[in-house]
């Protein structure tokens, strides 16, 4: 495994912030789900539809899109996370799981075959390579007329003020915050939406957008670009 993914898998195998479940989704979710997947392609869980939410953390996805009539599953590198994802929402705890760093082409997770995959802040922790692996394997997990939301970090966002490009292509992120420590943390960052049609060229771009926040004045800017797209 590259060392790159030996790091970050480390950084996320630690948890995040808390031991709690966070059930609530992130706002950009909720309205993808409204204003794009239900309202422009009628497709809101009504016909038990397959998702899987790729670095699905804690679950707040998953339990969002179940709550909406989907048959939804995630998937995440962290053993700790899974497992306080699987005690948040018992109900569900084994449409959750467990996967390597390491993507490979023939990776299917849990049967494929699905409507609509997630990646939510989970993809930029891969190189150039490494992420169009992955992004063939969720291509051959969706059903033929599936949709993907991406999030990519952008430019814009505080981290990159910390960041030093490797030969890789990505970035290589240290930090000390009085929130957050990061040291060899490695993020591929996007600076445009041109280079993100470009880097998810593998489908057809629907909507490209933003969406940015900003909660503590010693962090910054929490800038991602997003991409809605469909199976070509």
């Amino acid at each position: 495994m590259s060392d790159y993914l030996n790091s970050n898998k480390e950084f996320w195998g630690k948890g995040y912030n808390t031991d709690n479940f966070v059930g609530n989704v992130e706002s950009h979710i909720f309205r993808m789900y409204g204003r794009i997947l239900k309202y422009e392609f009628g497709i809101d869980g009504s016909n038990k539809e397959r998702s899987l939410d790729f670095g699905c953390s804690r679950g707040a996805t998953v339990k969002f899109f179940n709550e909406n009539g989907f048959d939804a599953y995630g998937v995440d590198i962290s053993e700790v996370d899974i497992d306080i994802a699987k005690k948040g929402i018992p109900e569900t705890k084994n449409n959750f799981s467990i996967i390597e760093s390491k993507p490979k082409k023939d990776d299917m997770f849990f049967g494929g075959d699905f409507t609509l995959v997630t990646a939510v802040q989970s993809l930029y922790y891969y190189d150039k390579s490494d992420l169009q692996t992955r992004l063939e394997s969720i291509n051959n997990m969706l059903t033929d007329n599936g949709f993907v939301y991406f999030t990519m970090m952008g430019s814009k966002h505080y981290m990159y003020e910390h960041a030093e490009l490797q030969d890789s292509g990505l970035y290589k992120v240290d930090f000390d915050l009085p929130r957050v420590q990061v040291k060899d943390y490695f993020i591929q960052f996007m600076h445009n939406e041109e280079e993100m049609i470009e880097l998810f060229k593998i489908f057809e771009p629907l909507h490209v957008g933003f969406y940015d926040h900003k909660l503590r004045s010693d962090e910054g800017s929490g800038f991602h670009y997003t991409f809605f797209g469909k199976k070509r």
